[in-house]
Formats: structure tokens, sequence, C-alpha cells
């Protein structure tokens, strides 16, 4: 059984049920695990996750200024405990360096190293291509409506206190 017909199935059960808004969370949820897949399929031949990539990718565009990992966290949606996971393994990797802030040694700064410069310039074609490949069953027109849906939303929950 689907889970459309699932949710049919509850929504007959429970008559108050919101069915489109109950769905279309659903798909958001199911698209989003889709396209979290797709890209840590594409990054595996380089041996990074999504995550990982993503910190790469913001670093290498604040080259020059200093990125805190609380920041970067806060970019990504991502726990203190994610972030120190995330961290750790991209400094094993040789990829980024953690050092004492100049402004304020209690904090830590985060740095790409030369590694991992070249990681980003070798792996970024292979995530555009998969945001491309996932896109495209999307056409343009539409593409432009969903991002200002999810840009109404994303803005809406923001807004909205907890």
């Amino acid at each position: 059984m689907s889970f459309e017909s699932r949710i049919d199935r509850f929504c007959k059960a429970h008559p108050g049920a919101p069915r489109e808004d109950i769905l279309a969370t659903r798909l958001l949820f199911r698209t989003a695990r889709l396209l979290h897949e797709r890209i840590d399929r594409a990054l595996a031949p380089f041996s990074l996750n999504m995550s990982q990539y993503l910190v790469l990718s913001m670093l290498a565009a604040d080259e020059g200024e200093p990125s805190s990992p609380s920041e970067v966290g806060a970019t990504l949606d991502a726990t203190r405990t994610q972030m120190t996971r995330i961290l750790d393994a991209l400094q094993t990797q040789g990829l980024i360096r953690r050092r004492a802030s100049e402004q304020d040694r209690r904090s830590l700064e985060l740095e790409l190293t030369a590694a991992g410069r070249r990681m980003v310039e070798k792996a970024a074609p292979a995530v555009h291509a998969a945001y491309v490949r996932v896109w495209a069953f999307v056409g343009p027109q539409d593409r432009a409506v969903t991002t200002a849906g999810l840009k109404q939303l994303h803005a809406g929950l923001e807004s909205e206190p907890s």
C-alpha cells in the first residue's frame, strides 16, 4: 500500500485531518531524504557526505573571513554534536584546520587547507550534476514556483515562535 493510500485511510478515520497538508508535509520529508541520498551518492567517490561537502563549500565561499563552528552549524541546521563529528572527520582527512581565534582565544575558527580547496574543486562538479539531474524532474517554471513556495514556508516557520 502506498503512503498516500495510508494517508487517505487515516483521514477517513479522522475526518478533521487536513489531508493535503499531511500529504504535502510527508512528500517534503520523503523528497528531502531522497535528495540527501542522491547528493551523498554523488559524493561517495570523494569519501564525503553532503554535510561535510557543505562545510567545505561554505568555508571556500568564506575564504579569508573567519568562520566559527557555531556559525557553520547554524547555517547547516546541525547540532554541536553533529558539527563536532563533521569537523573531526574533515580534520582527520586533512581538509580543514581548527585554530584559536585571533579576536577571542576561547573561540575556534575554521579554515580550509590546500587539500580542502582541491577537494571542493574536484567534488563540486559532481554535486552540481546531481542537482541538475534531480531538478530535471521539475521544469524551470515549476522549479521557480516550488522554490518560491518553499521560501515562503521556510520564512513562515522561522518567524513563528516554537
